[in-house]
This record gives C-alpha cells, structure tokens and sequence, in this order.
C-alpha cells in the first residue's frame, strides 16, 4: 500500500518550513550571539589573573582589543562600560595588526583572521595576552580560549596548558564550565 499524497497546502509548508530552517541567521540573532559572547569575554578576563609584568603600574586598565572587527568592538565597549576588575578600569580596544596585539591583555579575533592566528601567536610568543577565538579549532593551534556553537547555544572550550606557558592564572571556576579543557 503507498501512502497517501501530500495535498498541495501541506507541500507549501512542508517547503517553508524546510526553507526558514536553512536560511541564514537573521541580523537579530547574529546581534544576541555578539552580546552574548561580549559578555563572556568581559567574564574571562574576570576569571584570569595575569602576571604583574602584564602592568607596569598598579592601575592600569585591562585592555581588551579586538582584532579588525569594528561591530564586535562596539558590542565590547557595551557591555564593559563603568565596569571595572577588582582595581582596574577595563578598555575595549580596536586594534588592525598583530604587532599592536602586544599591547593587550585579552585578544579577541574572530574567525575571518583563521588563517593567520599560526603566524599571531608566533608574534605574541613570550607575552601574557589571553587569546579568544571563534573557531573550533582555535585552542588545538595554540589559542587560549574559543567559542563553539552547540545547538545554537554559545559554550567555550580552553586550552589551560597555553595560558600557563602564557603566564596567565584561569581560575578553577571557569575550567570547570568549559566543554573541554587542553591539559
């Protein structure tokens, strides 16, 4: 026996539904998943400890830049405005070259830069800034931390072992909720 046809009405949203599942993200849900991620940056750093070297005075700001991404940068300067870590005023910073990422404390560079993070965190070797990536692969190729989408929800994986060769403390608390931890 065969089963029975579709009628035409049930064909149409049988396509539309298909159709709304693989379209692209509208600008709204790109927008959240920028706040989103603007917000654990803020929080990262929050549960990082650099070494005192990373200062040279007592009250410098943390600066947090942010690799040639203007909207993200923008999105940052939202969400860390009037915030402070412990003493420190913290900065969102726009940077366009890896030689100014020196300069930093945390990095964020987003995916469009994948391929040339090798050749980035060659330039910050030696240096304590806490690299943040979008990609999945991100911390296998020496980066500290990166974001992951699972099921449309935003997590973060960490590489522990690049953050102690970079000097900087994570504390327990962040490890403990990432998805996977590089020892």
């Amino acid at each position: 026996m065969t089963a029975p046809r579709p009628s035409r009405a049930r064909r149409v949203l049988l396509g539309l539904a298909l159709s709304l599942l693989h379209r692209e993200p509208s600008r709204a849900q790109r927008f959240d998943e920028e706040q989103v991620k603007a917000a654990y940056v803020y929080n990262f750093a929050k549960f990082a400890e650099w070494p005192a070297t990373a200062f040279t005075a007592a009250n410098d700001p943390i600066r947090m830049c942010v690799l040639n991404d203007q909207p993200f940068q923008s999105q940052l300067m939202r969400t860390i405005k009037d915030k402070r870590i412990g003493d420190r005023v913290v900065l969102a910073v726009s940077i366009q070259n890896p030689e100014q990422a020196r300069h930093c404390h945390l990095l964020f560079i987003n995916s469009t830069h994948n391929v040339e993070v090798i050749r980035l965190f060659a330039s910050l070797q030696g240096s304590s800034v806490l690299t943040v990536g979008e990609t999945a692969s991100f911390v296998d190729r020496g980066g500290i931390i990166s974001f992951v989408t699972q099921e449309g929800q935003v997590h973060f994986q960490v590489n522990h072992k690049a953050a102690t060769e970079s000097g900087i403390r994570l504390s327990s608390r962040l490890l403990s909720v990432a998805r996977r931890v590089i020892e």
